[in-house]
């Protein structure tokens, strides 16, 4: 049991990580392509591109899935992403609800926070579901 607890540890560590790469280029897309378009749109575009980018680097580092084909990974990243988009879409509704005027900081803001909320959904999700079989594996070697 030492040894899962070292792994899960290592495992939030380099996800946190990919995650903090991942919501600076997100906020930085999301900046960017604000100038052409509304905020919905615009977190969907940033959010896009960064969860490829983020999956497929937690497939690599932080769950060191590289059995799993990376299609398979892909397509359940997907379901993940709708409920992470779900999260950051909301708060960005809820902002503009409360406030049609904010301003680009305040927008960033609050991406950024719910950003940090769904991540830790975002790695539940991924650890229990999408990278199970690559755990039970990486279990069953380091017992053998």
């Amino acid at each position: 049991m030492p040894g899962n607890k070292a792994n899960v540890l290592r495992q939030l560590v380099t996800f946190g990580a990919i995650g903090a790469v991942s919501v600076a280029l997100q906020s930085a897309l999301y900046a960017l392509s604000r100038i052409w378009t509304g905020p919905l749109l615009a977190n969907l575009f940033s959010l896009v591109i960064c969860t490829l980018v983020n999956t497929e680097a937690n497939r690599r580092f932080t769950f060191q899935a590289t059995d799993r084909p990376v299609s398979r990974v892909h397509l359940e990243g997907i379901v993940v992403f709708v409920g992470y988009y779900a999260v950051t879409s909301g708060a960005l509704a809820v902002l503009q609800a409360v406030d049609p005027a904010a301003p680009r900081w305040l927008e960033i803001t609050v991406l950024v926070a719910s950003s940090l909320l769904g991540t830790v959904g975002r790695f539940a999700v991924l650890r229990a579901w999408v990278f199970r079989r690559s755990r039970a594996a990486e279990h069953d070697n380091s017992s053998a």
